[in-house]
């Protein structure tokens, strides 16, 4: 699926995920395109992470277990949404509204994402709502792959800052201000960030970008700066990695337990200058 407005072209691969496979601003590429013959989840474009974002130790979430798809690690990472195919509910030149229901316990969920561009920017606005009786947690995220050069810079406002172990997994927080970095400040990370303010501005080859979330997207980002690769991913997420399994490092941002037509909503916003 192609959008169109002003200055701003996205193509949206509803089959695998609704991720974006290009998303370009005055004819050039803000993610990393997803190269011809490359099919999602990969490390292009942007995907959704739902019903929860990043990952679960040992894929455990309440009494259940989910499918391990990082197996060095023992972990289940970034969701099930990602590798299944979205429906379109509705679409014009400039935007586009797209659903996906699954049921895998103990999930039951509809999600429900507009992409909006509106001239100055890419808008996207999930709504997450759990079908099932039983209770059950959610999270979500968004998870852009940017690409990064040697003139990239990131700020952003955070209180606490996640040390993670050589599985990704979180083991404790620290207070910090944020981040304030050039590319060699950046690389390496891969950490959690609570006490987000909502906001980051990021510099890359394609312009200097600002990403707004708000909602349920603006309880944490997630940072990701390779060093093998020229890429920084900037994830506005709506609970810690492993949240579940660590409830009191996850207090600063829990996922969220929903009742029957209970919801996660949040908006993230991406404009270039």
């Amino acid at each position: 699926m192609k959008l169109k407005r002003g200055d701003w072209q996205a193509l949206i691969c509803t089959e695998q995920g609704a991720a974006f496979s290009r998303l370009q601003w005055r004819g050039g590429d803000v993610l990393v395109p997803l190269p011809e013959g490359a099919c999602h989840p990969g490390a292009y474009g942007a995907f959704w992470m739902l019903p929860w974002a990043n990952r679960l130790d040992s894929g455990r979430i309440a009494g259940h277990v989910m499918p391990i798809n990082r197996t060095a690690e023992g972990t289940a990472i970034h969701g099930l949404a990602r590798d299944l195919p979205w429906e379109v509910i509705g679409a014009a030149p400039d935007h586009a509204v797209l659903q996906q229901h699954l049921e895998h316990a103990p999930f039951d969920y509809t999600a429900r994402l507009a992409v909006v561009l509106d001239g100055d920017g890419v808008v996207m606005e999930m709504t997450l709502r759990h079908e099932g009786t039983a209770p059950a947690p959610y999270g979500m995220g968004w998870h852009p792959w940017f690409i990064r050069s040697a003139a990239t810079s990131l700020h952003l406002n955070a209180s606490q800052r996640a040390s993670h172990n050589a599985r990704g997994l979180p083991e404790s927080l620290s207070f910090c201000a944020g981040i304030a970095a050039d590319e060699a400040g950046l690389i390496g990370l891969d950490n959690f960030f609570a006490g987000w303010d909502g906001a980051a501005r990021l510099t890359t080859p394609a312009g200097n970008l600002t990403l707004t979330a708000t909602g349920d997207f603006a309880a944490g980002v997630q940072v990701y700066a390779p060093a093998a690769s020229p890429i920084i991913c900037v994830e506005p997420v709506s609970h810690m990695p492993d949240a579940p399994n660590r409830p009191a490092l996850a207090a600063a941002a829990p996922m969220r337990v929903l009742a029957q037509g209970q919801a996660l909503h949040g908006t993230i916003r991406l404009t270039a200058a």
